[in-house]
């Protein structure tokens, strides 16, 4: 048996080789930085709670981390589209809290809530770290008040005055907190409708670290079966994608129809493809039906395992990352 470098040094048994053959030691390296997969709800585990029996709750980057042996993050934020993940993975594409037309000021504590310039917002179901003017605060959507933000103030400090334009922006945080690690983008479904905004997004967001960066494809949901305008949207992204990134681009529809995952161990016993509403959905042009969660639009445990399985055999082959 063949054990390579890369396995020693992760179980620390090339010290003990080393010491044991007389020979000099070899330093311990940091481990391995891991991945950080951003998106919208597929990528945040869809209805990985569905399951078979036998079966267990799978969300996709837990079960990514675990096959790889590497840190897994999730940064995907349910019904975010793909200026959202933009924000907040790009420094260079803030968000634009309207602080300069009232003379408005960050707190010497707590939080201001503003308008945005041009009323995008962010999530309002959990606050993203960043800054305004240098100044380490949090931004937040208001529920129910459109266009609106909350920031506030990491720490107590002195008031700042904020003008108007770049000045007053909020800026992400995660780009730094994340930089070094590999990147999976899977996002811009909630606004496929509009492609040339999910290609340049997209395109955005895979150009701050393209080295370290894939890009992972739509998956057509029964809303997108052929014949549809769904369908010729998914279609056309995913061409797009793979013309663009070539081998930085993941084939996920292609990995959600591959009977060799279906045939894994742990997804043997459960026969995908075979049923014939299965089948029906494959005529379709759809993925199995037993691997899409109830509502039809997102997967299900067995769907998530086998998009992490495709993605572990991907970055350990031809993206060449892990």
């Amino acid at each position: 048996m063949v054990v390579s470098r890369r396995s020693l040094l992760r179980s620390g048994a090339l010290l003990a080789v080393s010491g044991a053959l007389g020979s000099t030691l070899v330093p311990p390296v940091p481990q391995d930085p891991g991945f950080v997969l951003w998106g919208s709800s597929s990528a945040a585990g869809g209805l990985h709670r569905e399951h078979p029996a036998g079966h267990a709750p799978v969300r996709v980057h837990t079960l990514l981390a675990r096959l790889l042996g590497a840190p897994g993050t999730c940064r995907a934020v349910g019904g975010d589209e793909s200026w959202q993940t933009l924000a907040m993975r790009s420094y260079d594409h803030p968000y634009r809290p309207d602080l300069g037309s009232r003379d408005w000021r960050l707190p010497a504590a707590g939080q201001v809530v503003v308008p945005t310039v041009d009323g995008r917002v962010p999530t309002e179901w959990m606050s993203l770290p960043g800054t305004v003017s240098g100044v380490a605060c949090s931004i937040r959507a208001v529920a129910d008040r459109a266009g609106t933000v909350v920031l506030r103030r990491d720490a107590p400090g002195p008031e700042v005055e904020v003008g108007p334009g770049p000045g007053s922006w909020w800026h992400t945080d995660l780009e730094g907190r994340h930089r070094g690690q590999a990147h999976l983008f899977w996002t811009g479904k909630n606004n496929i409708e509009d492609p040339g905004r999910v290609l340049a997004d997209t395109r955005a967001a895979w150009g701050v670290e393209p080295a370290r960066s894939v890009v992972m494809g739509h998956w057509h949901t029964y809303r997108d079966r052929r014949g549809t305008a769904g369908w010729e949207q998914v279609r056309a992204v995913n061409t797009a994608y793979r013309a663009e990134y070539g081998p930085a681009y993941n084939d996920t529809m292609a990995d959600l129809r591959d009977p060799r995952l279906w045939a894994l161990p742990a997804l043997r016993p459960y026969r995908i493809g075979t049923s014939a509403e299965d089948r029906r959905w494959l005529a379709l042009g759809l993925p199995p039906r037993s691997v899409v969660g109830s509502d039809r639009k997102h997967l299900n445990a067995l769907g998530n395992t086998i998009v992490a399985h495709g993605l572990h055999r991907y970055l350990t082959g031809p993206a060449g990352l892990f």
